[in-house]
């Protein structure tokens, strides 16, 4: 990221104001601008970013731009257009209070006049004019502006980089106390007139590669910001601004993205960190992303964060605090997909927060905290039932997107039995205080605990499903190794542990007593997913189920090894095998079976099975193939009465393209890609490359009338809902048929950026293998891009050779490996709504391969 020529203007010049604002915490009574409104943005609302200098404001506001396909407006350089001069020479003519008088004027005009489609960088520095400050606190009422903040070494670090060869006593001190003196004025204007917090993860390198084959491209520097930042958006605006290329996202259309957690039937949560001995996230001596892998959500500890033994000596008011907080929050969000619940736990929950607050700042103090996870975008805020009724429902209206779950849980399992009125009452509180889930809890004493638990969730169920009025959902069980029989059975977000988790405790001696918080024992969580969901099969809850690959030649197939290791991971009795075939009627045999889970399509039957679909997904129709087969049940879950079609080859394709797209490559109105192939899997490329917005697609192949016809076939269909997600449907993505014969890229059009390879490289029935490469004339983009292959026998094709020899000049070349298991993740996904164990599934491929090779 290169350094604006003002960049240390505040550390230069400019003096501090005469009365200077209040500490972060009693600036205001309440949250200094959590989001205050319960409906979504307008899907064209402005963004404004807000922030001390060095924070990448300006680095961020290009990508968004670029991503959004938005106008982009830097405070400091329209200040510069308006005036003819930069910010030092205004201020030498008219001084500071002259230079903040006209950076508010100016601020004022952009905010007035560029409310939609537009990003804005504000200046550092502007939040000092209270006029400033008023009008982003009221554009931020139907407008997101987010406050980036970072570690104030790496800020101090960018201001003032240091050379590796000059010696300490020649390199330039960094700001110290003068940064610290900023961050302490401006920090709480930047939270008084903002409604999102994002913390900058800079990379300092690239992320590791995503296989763990022999070669694998890495991933573009600022990819993981632009993954990270996207998120935040997508989830703010509640709908996908722009597509996501998450290493860890489900599949689009999967139940883990179309439902939410809540409304899913055995889900868990996974307390992170799981105890103040473990450390922070930060440095987790244990993968994120393995331990996100079989569980729906984080239950992210607050209070074990700022536990003495985390955060020696915190002051639980201060912006590092908040800060820190918001480094952890990050680093989940960048390393799994999984949901994340925000939870300060009280003294009743093991927590160290009073569970009846004696003085009005305790409360506060516990609902700033509260409203910092709002900010920061999680998806639940965990708030304790037994505090002020007006402060919980003044945080369930101004929520935003996210969910509050009321909680209780009564440590002694004696004064509140499940039976008793006060449970039931302290559930109709969280309902009439707006909650959308109340969470309540208790340590068994007895296992007639556990069956007293789920009589009293029936009871709940009973009435929701009554309709009389709209319940919350209920998360209702006992802690403690007696009430695990409960938490098997409790469907939402039950407390789990991971193996990895329980190894390492047991390596480091953890005992009880490093986990108390005040001289409370924190409740023990012994179980692991795998138990629970291992526990709900074996008493039959939950079927057994059979699935299939379906296809012909098909003996070598590796998709049975990476389903059959997901089931294991996970617990799940299913297994997956292959269905070798020399015609589609053998499908009508494998539905039969009462126990048919579903089936993956390949060669030759993608098109051919259609006929025998009942109903086709949205993507399968667009592309005309099918690869994925859903059975439809009855209710009493017996034979399926009718199949659903679906496609998720196209799903791997997208993945990887985003995945690896440099930044420089963003796509646009001119941007052009090349599809090689005119089968099944060219279809899917070109429906990935229009759900993306690439609106100029050649298509080439050596026999040209089924090309033609595949362009035909999309060109036919550019309209209604066939419309890609980020082009207007006034101007359309067009498939062009392109000659092999052809020496140069046509006129008129930019050199292809993204390259997608649908050709065998491997023989096919005695066929010499094709050898394909492209004219080197074709590849001649001065900004390189992307090629994703899809064959993998080899797994060097001469295509990704020939890309690979030209890495220097920017092109990244994918394997076949990469892409396989991106739709297979899909797949798992459709089939069981659960989230795909993606790096068991990964590792489970690239084992299989090297056994077929052998």
């Amino acid at each position: 990221m290169k350094r604006k020529a003002a960049d240390v203007h505040d550390f230069e010049i400019g003096p501090s104001p005469a009365r200077p604002s209040p500490p972060h915490w009693q600036a205001a009574d309440f949250p200094h601008g959590p989001c205050p409104r319960t409906d979504a943005f307008s899907p064209n609302a402005s963004i404004a970013l807000v922030g001390l200098r060095g924070v990448g404001k300006s680095t961020i506001g290009v990508i968004l731009s670029s991503m959004l396909r938005r106008r982009l407006i830097d405070g400091d350089v329209y200040f510069v257009g308006s005036t003819g001069m930069s910010i030092a020479q205004y201020v030498n003519i008219h001084g500071w209070p002259g230079f903040r008088a006209k950076e508010a004027e100016l601020m004022d005009e952009i905010l007035r006049e560029n409310g939609t489609d537009t990003v804005i960088v504000c200046p550092s520095g502007c939040v000092e004019t209270a006029s400033t400050r008023s009008r982003l606190q009221e554009w931020m009422n139907h407008r997101p502006v987010v406050h980036i903040i970072r570690n104030e070494d790496e800020i101090r670090d960018y201001l003032q980089p240091q050379s590796p060869a000059s010696s300490p006593s020649q390199r330039p001190n960094p700001p110290g106390n003068t940064l610290r003196r900023l961050v302490a004025r401006r920090e709480p204007m930047y939270s008084s007139c903002s409604n999102l917090v994002f913390y900058n993860m800079w990379d300092k390198q690239q992320h590791p590669t995503v296989s763990s084959g022999r070669y694998s491209p890495s991933a573009p520097t600022l990819k993981n910001v632009e993954q990270d930042f996207l998120r935040l958006l997508n989830f703010v605006f509640r709908r996908e601004m722009a597509p996501v290329w998450d290493w860890h996202g489900p599949h689009p259309s999967s139940a883990p993205v179309a439902t939410a957690v809540e409304e899913r039937s055995y889900t868990y949560a996974l307390r992170m960190p799981p105890n103040p001995s473990f450390g922070t996230i930060v440095r987790a001596p244990v993968m994120l992303e393995e331990l996100g892998e079989t569980v729906d959500a984080f239950d992210l500890r607050i209070d074990f964060l700022l536990h003495p033994t985390i955060s020696p000596a915190v002051d639980r008011r201060s912006f590092s605090t908040l800060c820190f907080i918001a480094e952890q929050f990050a680093c989940i969000r960048r390393r799994t997909s999984v949901p994340v619940v925000y939870h300060v736990k009280t003294e009743h929950q093991g927590g160290c927060f009073p569970a009846h607050p004696g003085n009005i700042n305790q409360e506060k103090a516990y609902f700033h905290l509260l409203y910092h996870g709002i900010r920061l975008g999680a998806e639940y805020v965990i708030v304790e039932l037994n505090y002020n009724a007006q402060m919980i429902s003044d945080l369930v209206a101004r929520k935003g997107a996210t969910k509050i779950i009321g909680a209780h849980f009564e440590r002694q399992g004696t004064n509140f039995d499940w039976d008793s009125p006060e449970r039931l009452q302290l559930y109709e509180r969280g309902a009439r205080l707006g909650c959308d889930i109340v969470k309540l809890g208790q340590k068994a004493n007895s296992m007639q605990d556990n069956f007293a638990a789920i009589a009293f969730t029936h009871a709940v169920e009973k009435r929701r499903s009554a309709g009389d009025r709209i319940l919350p959902g209920l998360m209702a069980f006992n802690t403690g190794s007696l009430g695990k029989l409960s938490r098997s059975l409790n469907k939402t977000l039950s407390p789990v542990t991971h193996t990895l988790l329980l190894q390492r405790q047991q390596l480091a001696g953890v005992t009880g007593d490093e986990d108390k918080i005040d001289g409370k024992p924190e409740d023990e969580e012994d179980m692991t997913p795998q138990e629970a969901i291992s526990a709900i099969h074996a008493c039959g809850i939950l079927p057994r189920l059979n699935f299939c690959i379906l296809g012909s030649a098909i003996r070598h197939s590796l998709s049975p090894a990476m389903h059959n290791a997901a089931y294991k991971v996970y617990g799940m009795p299913h297994s997956y095998r292959i269905c070798e075939t020399p015609t589609i009627n053998q499908l009508l045999t494998v539905v039969q079976d009462p126990a048919f889970g579903g089936a993956s399509v390949t060669l030759p039957f993608k098109l051919e099975i259609i006929p025998l679909i009942h109903t086709l997904s949205d993507h399968a129709r667009a592309i005309g193939a099918v690869n994925t087969i859903i059975p439809i049940r009855p209710t009493d879950n017996k034979t399926p009465v009718a199949l659903h079609g679906d496609n998720t080859d196209w799903i791997g394709i997208r993945t990887c393209v985003l995945r690896y797209l440099t930044p420089v490559n963003a796509i646009t109105s001119s941007t052009t890609s090349l599809v090689i192939g005119a089968g099944g899997m060219a279809r899917a490329a070109i429906y990935a490359l229009q759900k993306i917005g690439v609106e100029n697609i050649f298509l080439c192949n050596r026999t040209a009338s089924r090309a033609m016809e595949i362009a035909e076939y999309f060109n036919s269909k550019r309209v209604g809902d066939r419309t890609p997600e980020r082009a207007s449907p006034s101007s359309p993505s067009i498939v062009r048929y392109l000659s092999y014969s052809e020496v140069s890229w046509p006129t008129g059009y930019r050199l292809p950026t993204i390259v997608v390879c649908c050709i065998p490289a491997h023989s096919i029935q005695g066929a010499p293998p094709a050898n394909f490469t492209l004219p080197n004339k074709w590849l001649e983009s001065p900004t390189g891009g992307v090629c994703v292959e899809l064959a993998y026998k080899p797994r060097v094709t001469p295509l990704l050779h020939q890309i690979r020899t030209l890495a220097q000049k920017g092109w990244i070349g994918v394997d076949g490996l990469e892409v396989l298991p991106e739709q297979g993740f899909a797949q798992f996904e459709l089939f069981l709504g659960r989230k795909a164990p993606r790096r068991v599934m990964r590792d489970a491929v690239e084992q299989a391969y090297v056994q077929e090779r052998k």
